[in-house]
C-alpha cells in the first residue's frame, strides 16, 4: 500500500468508524432521536443552514473575528515572545504579567471588555485575542530559549549580526516551534471566540448554538458544533500544509521502497 494512503487510513480509521457507528445506532433507534439525531440529518441541517439560513452569516462573522484576533495576537505575541526570550530584562518585565494572566480564563474578562468598549465586535475580538496572545508569547519565548548557544555563537562568527541575526539565524532556528505555537494559539483563539459569542453575541457560530439550544432544536445544535469542529480541523490541516512549504528541511524522510534500498537491506 502507498505510504501516504496508509497514513491517511490510519489517521481516519477511528473517526470514520465513529461516524458509521453513530449513523447505524441512531437509525436503528438504539438512541433517543430527540437527543441523538442521525449524523446524516445533522449534515443536511448544517448544509441547509449554511446555504439558506443564518448559519452562513454566522460562519462568516466567526471566521472574520477569528482572523483579526489571531493576526493581532500573532504579530504582537511573536514580537514580545522573541524579545523576552532573547533579553533577560524584557523577560523580567513581561513574565509577571504573562504568568498572572495566562491561566486566567479570558472569557471571564468579556463583561469587563463590554463595559469598556461596549457590546459588539471589538469586545469579542479582544477576548479571543487575549487568549492567543499569551499562548503565543509563552510558546515563542520557550522556543527562543531552546536555541543552542553554540549555534548562536557560530552564526555570529559568520556575520549573523543586527537584522541578519533574526532573519538568517534566529527565525529559521525557531520556525518549527514557532509554527506549532501559532497553531495552538489559533486553536485557543477559536475556543475562546466561540465561548464569547455563546455568552454575548447575536451572530456567530457560538450564538447560533445558543439560539438552537434555547429553541430545543437539537439537530441545529449539533450542526453548529459540527461546523465549529470542521473549522478547527481546517485550521490544523492548513498549518500541516503550510509547514513543509515554509520549512522544506523539516519534511520527514519517507521509508525506502526502491529496489536498491530493498537490496541494501538484504
Amino acid at each position: 500500500m502507498n505510504p501516504t494512503v496508509r497514513r491517511w487510513a490510519q489517521s481516519w480509521a477511528i473517526p470514520l468508524a465513529v461516524i458509521v457507528l453513530w449513523e447505524v445506532v441512531t437509525r436503528a433507534g438504539l438512541l433517543d432521536p430527540r437527543f441523538f439525531p442521525p449524523l446524516s440529518d445533522i449534515v443536511v441541517t448544517a448544509f441547509d443552514g449554511l446555504v439558506n439560513g443564518r448559519l452562513g452569516l454566522d460562519l462568516v462573522l466567526t471566521v472574520q473575528r477569528l482572523l483579526i484576533a489571531f493576526a493581532l495576537a500573532a504579530v504582537f505575541g511573536v514580537a514580545i515572545g522573541v524579545a523576552s526570550g532573547r533579553w533577560r530584562t524584557v523577560e523580567l518585565l513581561i513574565r509577571p504579567i504573562t504568568d498572572t494572566l495566562y491561566p486566567l480564563p479570558k472569557i471571564a474578562l468579556l463583561p469587563l471588555f463590554i463595559i469598556i468598549v461596549g457590546r459588539g465586535e471589538v469586545a469579542y475580538i479582544i477576548t479571543a485575542f487575549a487568549t492567543a496572545f499569551f499562548q503565543i508569547i509563552i510558546s515563542t519565548r520557550g522556543t527562543v530559549r531552546d536555541v543552542p548557544t553554540d549555534l548562536i555563537e557560530a552564526g555570529r562568527n559568520f556575520g549573523a549580526t543586527g537584522i541578519r541575526f533574526f532573519t538568517r539565524l534566529l527565525f529559521p532556528a525557531i520556525a518549527p516551534g514557532l509554527l506549532n505555537g501559532l497553531r495552538l494559539g489559533m486553536a485557543t483563539c477559536l475556543i475562546t471566540l466561540i465561548a464569547a459569542e455563546f455568552v454575548g453575541a447575536e451572530f456567530g457560530l457560538g450564538a447560533a448554538i445558543r439560539r438552537a439550544g434555547q429553541q430545543f432544536a437539537i439537530d441545529e445544535v449539533y450542526a453548529g458544533i459540527l461546523i465549529v469542529g470542521l473549522l478547527g480541523l481546517l485550521i490544523n490541516l492548513a498549518f500541516r500544509l503550510v509547514t513543509p512549504l515554509v520549512l522544506p528541511w523539516q519534511r520527514k524522510t519517507q521509508p525506502a521502497s526502491t529496489p536498491a534500498a530493498r537490496a541494501g537491506k538484504a
